[in-house]
């Protein structure tokens, strides 16, 4: 949510592999679903939560007290000019959703969740079918 408009088409995980760990635990598929379209409903140009982070351990403190993670500069409606993560109404714009094939994996159960080099096999396995899988359906677009 809030990413970079550039980067609308990039698969991005974040790193995240409790998802990974959990599957395998449970011996159970992961089942990717990808959509293109919705960075399009708002355009964010930039992102500068590291300096409002700065400026919240110099003293200013978070709105409710809660950390967003992420603090964007955008184009929308209906401020027109966005600054932070507060409510905005979407541009109307289609958006396309692929519910792909599941990934099975090779191992399964505790001793495979366990292990953090297959766990990032697996990763890097369900973030290269899902960026493959969006690929192909944004040259549909």
């Amino acid at each position: 949510m809030f990413r970079l408009h550039s980067q609308r088409h990039k698969i991005e995980l974040a790193g995240r592999k409790g998802f990974i760990k959990l599957a395998l635990r449970e011996n159970v598929p992961i089942v990717p679903i990808v959509s293109t379209g919705a960075h399009d409903t708002l355009f964010v140009l930039s992102d500068i939560y590291p300096l409002m982070r700065q400026l919240h351990e110099w003293g200013m403190p978070w709105l409710f007290d809660l950390d967003p993670q992420v603090f964007p500069i955008y184009l929308g409606l209906p401020w027109g000019v966005g600054v932070g993560p507060i409510p905005n109404l979407p541009l109307p714009v289609q958006i396309r959703t692929r519910v792909c094939a599941p990934i099975v994996f090779d191992r399964s159960g505790r001793k495979a969740a366990s292990d953090r080099a297959y766990v990032d096999e697996c990763y890097h396995l369900v973030q290269g079918r899902m960026q493959s899988e969006l690929d192909e359906l944004s040259r549909q677009m």
